[in-house]
């Protein structure tokens, strides 16, 4: 560890920061963006004496202590002709032109869309349904994922995305209602449905056994914390919660042609980020639009902070979208959410609304900027993959390219380096144990599974399994020997790596019982 004193120059400003080398260069930019503002993706770090560039390769510990950070705009390369911009921004404004006379002028229909999702946010920063939030989350498992997911990528997002609740039943109905199901209409909801703003309540008919079933579409997910069924807006509202529950700035995203999804601040990022918990995708805005083929029209963001539209972060085709754009005008629009958002913030101090006023600018800049950038056709998003096959080709959602994208993921899930490394290893060593030596091995490996990730223990009951070092190098472990001769196992360094190898150890162990075992 080297502690290092730096000066960072910016806008003819000094910083003066405290960082430990051991931290790496993301915690250096995180560290520089809450001084500054200046996002990671934005900032040029230069050395003071040479103008030598900084960067993740770069030995923090030898570097000039003092830098200067210049502020640079969104790498992505934006090649588009100024003629083709010109002729985008013309055909903008014609859209907004031709909408003042289409527009319905019904301020109150789209006031009373956005208001009616304002008092679900609130709920969310409700302690009790915090705390029970809380209590559903396996903490030790999602950080065990995330880390392991961490040692294979160099996105820290991961977390998030693998925080995404995966026990959750997409289906309708009962576990009974094994023949399928076919709608019946509405029904009348219950008292103890309506207290938790089941006020629709769904009917469905199973073809197999003729049960009916009921499907109250509950707001309050306190009450989704215990059904745990739902589609998009249940698993959103879900959602949304878990990430306010572990101190997330987030926000519900409501598309009026018919989705919902969260957003998440990334401090890191110094932006918002695109959460699909129903689809299980992270930080692709495009993916309804060219994935999914929706005809966009609103996109509102809504928070405990205030209401915003967020349109242009999931479109290219804006001069398309603002045709679509017909309930009212856009100066309405902006009225609306800016009367809602005074009001969501008419009790926080002085401080937190400026705060938040300059973060709202950095957002509607780089809306602004991004709808603008063109996306070639290497860009492959998937179609919608919730919901039945049927279901989803009736709404013209499953994508262009759902089949080549679903090959993909699954190809994707499968081929990793770690997992080839480890598996080559652990198959050579054990090709060289009895049958009954491989048996103790799988119940060794089972017992480490079962234990705390960052303290795994077990003992090997079997003695005298030759290469049993190298067998637990392989998978990052060591052994010693009781006086009754049985080994204990412990982790023999990073817990991550054992983690990485024991699902990989235990296949490659079940493979060989499978297949008869080695001879003795």
């Amino acid at each position: 560890m080297v502690a290092r004193q730096f000066i960072v120059r910016h806008d003819d400003d000094d910083h003066h920061i405290e960082h430990d080398t051991d931290d790496g260069f993301e915690v250096l930019q995180s560290q520089i963006f809450s001084l500054t503002l200046v996002p990671p993706d934005q900032q040029k770090i230069l050395a003071n004496v040479n103008d030598a560039a900084i960067n993740a390769d770069s030995d923090l510990a030898a570097v000039s202590d003092r830098l200067v950070l210049v502020s640079v705009q969104d790498q992505r390369e934006i090649s588009i002709s100024d003629e083709e911009l010109a002729r985008l921004l013309q055909a903008e404004e014609e859209a907004v032109y031709l909408q003042q006379f289409q527009a319905s002028g019904n301020r109150r229909e789209f006031e009373n869309r956005v208001r009616t999702y304002v008092p679900q946010v609130f709920l969310y920063e409700d302690p009790m349904r915090q705390e029970a939030a809380r209590k559903t989350v396996p903490v030790d498992e999602i950080e065990e994922k995330s880390l392991i997911f961490l040692a294979k990528e160099t996105s820290g997002h991961q977390t998030m995305k693998k925080a995404m609740p995966s026990y959750w039943s997409y289906s309708l109905g009962s576990k009974n209602l094994s023949g399928g199901t076919s709608g019946m209409g509405m029904g009348v909801p219950l008292p103890s449905e309506i207290q938790y703003g089941g006020s629709r309540v769904e009917l469905y008919w199973c073809n197999k056994c003729s049960k009916e079933t009921r499907f109250p579409r509950y707001n309050d997910p306190i009450k989704l914390l215990e059904t745990r069924r739902g589609r998009c807006g249940e698993w959103a509202n879900c959602f949304t919660l878990y990430c306010r529950t572990f101190g997330y700035s987030s926000r519900l995203i409501l598309d009026f042609t018919d989705h919902v999804w969260t957003e998440c601040y990334s401090h890191l990022l110094g932006r918002w980020m695109h959460l699909d918990p129903c689809e299980g995708e992270y930080d692709k805005p495009l993916l309804y639009e060219k994935g999914w083929n929706k005809k966009l029209n609103y996109v509102i963001a809504i928070s405990k902070e205030g209401v915003y539209d967020v349109t242009k972060r999931y479109t290219r085709n804006w001069h398309k979208v603002i045709r679509r754009r017909n309930i009212t005008t856009e100066a309405d629009i902006s009225a609306v959410l800016s009367d809602i958002t005074s009001e969501c913030r008419r009790s926080f101090s002085r401080e937190i609304t400026s705060t938040l006023k300059i973060r709202d600018e950095r957002e509607t800049e780089e809306l602004e900027t991004n709808v603008h950038i063109p996306v070639g056709d290497s860009l492959s998003l998937p179609g919608r993959q919730s919901g039945s096959k049927e279901w989803r080709m009736a709404r013209a959602e499953l994508g262009s390219s759902d089949q080549n994208n679903s090959e993909q993921r699954h190809k994707d899930e499968y081929v990793d380096s770690h997992v080839t490394r480890i598996h080559a290893a652990f198959s050579h060593l054990t090709s060289r144990i009895s049958k009954e030596g491989v048996k103790a091995i799988k119940k060794l490996l089972e017992d480490l599974r079962a234990s705390p990730f960052r303290e795994r223990t077990a003992v090997l009951e079997s003695q005298g399994i030759p290469h049993l070092g190298d067998l637990l190098e392989a998978i990052s472990l060591k052994g010693s020997v009781r006086p009754d001769g049985r080994v204990s196992v412990g982790l023999a360094g990073d817990p991550v790596l054992t983690s990485l190898a024991l699902p990989v150890a235990l296949d490659v162990v079940e493979k060989i019982i499978n297949k008869g075992g080695n001879s003795d």
